[in-house]
């Protein structure tokens, strides 16, 4: 359905100007009314702000926070990209030189359509979605990103940076887990150990001088079975075990030689965990040998990343 921009109101809860003022449901109906608006749209909308929602005979709320309103809305869940999604709007580029650029923009569809400076999208984005509090705790995640650590822990290392309640970050926390923003991922060697996900590679390197190379490759790989609705949970500190019982171990520069070596040496850690196939992701290089009954092939990112469906 299509309708001509006159017929569209649209409304920034972040726009300045309604810093000091209000914004009221009855002044929304006049303009809506004598304007024969057909579409209102709430954007950076906080939930309850209006007792009542104004009336228009179609509403679209936009929110980075979920909230439920019944079978009165239809709720649909924007993601951020894939790699496939991403190489889509790739047109001109082989899957190397896609790669590269996916790994060094990340998964906001801003920087898939875009020429401008990934630090100036990423300041413009963060600003928009978090308030001050939180983006100093953005920091601090960013920089634990891809660690085992606990929120007690996360508490520790923030307090003694900036003035911060243990209520308030927890309280932070939970949040941001239920915004999607980091996820902790169980640990299937250490049961009492959860692994920090960060909701986006490239964002986490741009807050933080401690993520190194292996740390971002290794949430890339993290976040593509998240995207693919790929139920699985930490294999110590190196790895990820799905429901299927398959080992994904993000090793971007490992050769055949030296990971058939790693792979002796952990081989029963494997038997143990019931572990059926080891797919080794790399950069660029690929290789396959067999230990047992159990099958190890190593495959780029941008190729593994494509078969990594188990539904």
């Amino acid at each position: 359905m299509n309708f001509d921009s006159e017929d569209i109101l649209y409304i920034d809860f972040q726009d300045p100007k309604f810093q000091f003022r209000d914004i009221m449901e009855e002044d929304i109906d006049g303009f809506v009314q004598s304007n024969e608006i057909e579409v209102l749209v709430l954007d950076h909308y906080e939930h309850e702000y209006f007792e009542r929602f104004p009336i228009a005979k179609k509403l679209i709320i936009i929110s980075d926070k979920f909230y439920d309103y019944g079978d009165d809305f239809e709720t649909i869940e924007i993601p951020l990209l894939d790699y496939e999604e991403f190489f889509s709007f790739q047109k001109q580029s082989s899957e190397k030189q896609t790669f590269n650029l996916f790994f060094r923009q990340g998964t906001l569809p801003q920087l898939a359509t875009t020429l401008s400076p990934k630090e100036h999208l990423f300041g413009q984005f963060i600003r928009s979605h978090f308030n001050q509090s939180e983006l100093k705790l953005l920091n601090i995640l960013a920089h634990f990103n891809g660690s085992v650590v606990t929120t007690f822990q996360l508490y520790t290392y923030a307090k003694e940076r900036y003035k911060i309640s243990k209520d308030l970050i927890y309280r932070q926390i939970k949040e941001l887990i239920s915004r999607g923003v980091i996820s902790f991922i169980p640990d299937i060697i250490n049961p009492s150990s959860k692994k920090l996900l960060f909701f986006d590679f490239a964002l986490a390197k741009y807050l933080s001088l401690t993520q190194s190379f292996l740390k971002q490759f290794d949430t890339m790989v993290a976040l593509s079975l998240i995207k693919h609705n790929i139920k699985f949970k930490a294999f110590g500190i190196k790895g990820y075990i799905t429901q299927r019982d398959f080992l994904i171990i993000p090793a971007p520069f490992e050769s055949e030689e030296s990971f058939w070596k790693k792979a002796h040496s952990k081989f029963a850690i494997y038997k143990q965990n019931g572990v059926k196939k080891v797919y080794i992701i790399t950069v660029a290089t690929q290789y396959e040998f067999e230990i047992s009954n159990i099958l190890f092939e190593a495959l780029p990112f941008y190729e593994w990343v494509v078969i990594n469906d188990e539904n």
